[in-house]
């Protein structure tokens, strides 16, 4: 039951965030739950299949790029912006609070887990996000004739 209201969260919370961001039309918005939404679930899937969080971040990340880019070719809208508010649900948030908290309580070695979690873990979402920027660099630009600059 709990994955079912972590799934609703990520819809609601990318949705709420394509509002905040001022997309236009109902198509932008639901298309940026989806998004959020597919990005959770995969993450989800992963961690309980591997039970490894830095790879079901990638993996959730990469989906999510790989989604921003489709979406944002089919709305005819820059992918950026569907890229911030479909990876909001996986950004190590409740990593970085935990983090601050122990540092405020001079919990210096549960401090430094909780910052170097947060820190591989925003990390390998850079990773997911670049591996994909890459590739539709690689694969789009090289279309255009044009040399794809890395």
């Amino acid at each position: 039951m709990n994955e079912y209201l972590q799934l609703i969260a990520a819809f609601t919370g990318s949705a709420g965030f394509a509002l905040a961001y001022n997309f236009r039309g109902r198509r932008h918005i639901l298309m940026a739950g989806l998004g959020g939404f597919l990005g959770w679930l995969c993450y989800l899937t992963v961690y309980h299949i591997s039970g490894n969080g830095y790879l079901a971040g990638y993996t959730g990340t990469v989906l999510v790029s790989l989604y921003s880019e489709a979406a944002a070719r089919i709305l005819r809208t820059p992918a950026t912006g569907l890229l911030i508010v479909t990876s909001i649900p996986m950004i190590p948030g409740a990593a970085l609070y935990r983090c601050m908290h122990s540092l405020l309580l001079s919990q210096i070695s549960q401090f430094r887990k909780e910052g170097l979690y947060t820190i591989l873990f925003a990390s390998c979402m850079a990773a997911g996000f670049v591996t994909v920027t890459i590739l539709f660099r690689l694969l789009f630009e090289s279309d255009r004739g044009t040399t794809p600059t890395i």
